[in-house]
């Protein structure tokens, strides 16, 4: 099996360059393929003949994005599409992964795979249009939601909270958004597990294990903070309170009704952290 990873440096793409290592992966990033680029992505990938494609490569600037709509849609949009065609010219498996920002956040209970999304941020529509395109485009695909990422080798909501805390006395975090952390590296080794077990080609939500409805920012920045031993207090506030350019969905847990579980997220977050 050819394979070629996308977004090969960015968080994710780092941890699957390690997962898949024993495969000699070939690992591009934007200097190597602007995936934006219709003909070059036809004609490259097309050069090369991957047998197994993962998208790792997104724009992931949530409130930057409000501001940059035309690039979230290009790059988390109308990309995908351009990969599908070609990886199903190529009749190649086409791995590409999503958000828990598709949907509204209005069910409390969280959203399993099949429920119907409706994204609130330009950033959430363009990860649902680069779904849509994956869907129309191609029938060998694994689209694969997940949240609240984190892992080594970027910045992220656990390192920005621990160099607060150890900066500050004192940080609020908002305590009224609910969703599921995912450790990239765990995300990495399940998106493998997938494909090596030939699971049917769909939609996965995949994050590690929290309490039936998820936990909140809070919870998660004052665990990290706990973990790492140090003073500053972590302090509840409402998300009024903390206004940013893109609205958040309330409810975001996703439910994974088609895998076994991951291990929890404190385990997860434990394992970070060392």
């Amino acid at each position: 099996m050819k394979i070629l990873i996308l977004g090969a440096k960015g968080m994710l793409g780092q941890a699957l360059a390690e997962v898949y290592k024993d495969k000699n992966p070939i690992l591009w990033d934007k200097a190597d393929l602007d995936i934006t680029d219709e003909a070059k992505v036809r004609n490259k990938l097309s050069d090369l003949k991957p047998t197994l494609i993962i998208n790792a490569a997104a724009y992931t600037d949530v409130d930057g994005a409000e501001a940059n709509q035309d690039l979230a849609m290009s790059v988390n949009g109308q990309a995908v599409g351009y990969l599908a065609k070609t990886a199903k010219n190529l009749s190649a498996i086409l791995v590409h992964f999503s958000t828990d920002y598709v949907f509204d956040g209005e069910n409390k209970a969280g959203y399993k795979e099949d429920d119907k999304p409706n994204p609130l941020s330009v950033y959430g529509k363009s990860k649902l249009l680069g779904e849509q395109l994956l869907q129309q485009n191609c029938e060998m695909y694994y689209l694969i939601r997940s949240s609240w990422m984190f892992g080594e080798n970027s910045r992220n909501f656990i390192q920005e909270i621990l160099t607060k805390a150890e900066q500050e006395g004192s940080l609020k975090v908002v305590n009224d958004q609910f969703g599921k952390p995912t450790y990239a590296s765990d995300l990495a080794k399940k998106t493998r597990q997938i494909v090596d077990q030939m699971k049917p080609c769909g939609i996965y939500h995949i994050s590690n294990e929290t309490p039936e409805g998820g936990i909140t920012w809070f919870d998660l920045a004052k665990k990290a903070v706990e973990l790492k031993g140090l003073k500053a207090e972590v302090l509840p506030c409402s998300t009024a309170e903390m206004p940013r350019p893109a609205k958040r969905p309330k409810y975001a847990a996703l439910v994974n009704t088609k895998l076994e579980s991951m291990r929890s997220w404190e385990d997860a977050l434990r394992d970070y952290l060392k």
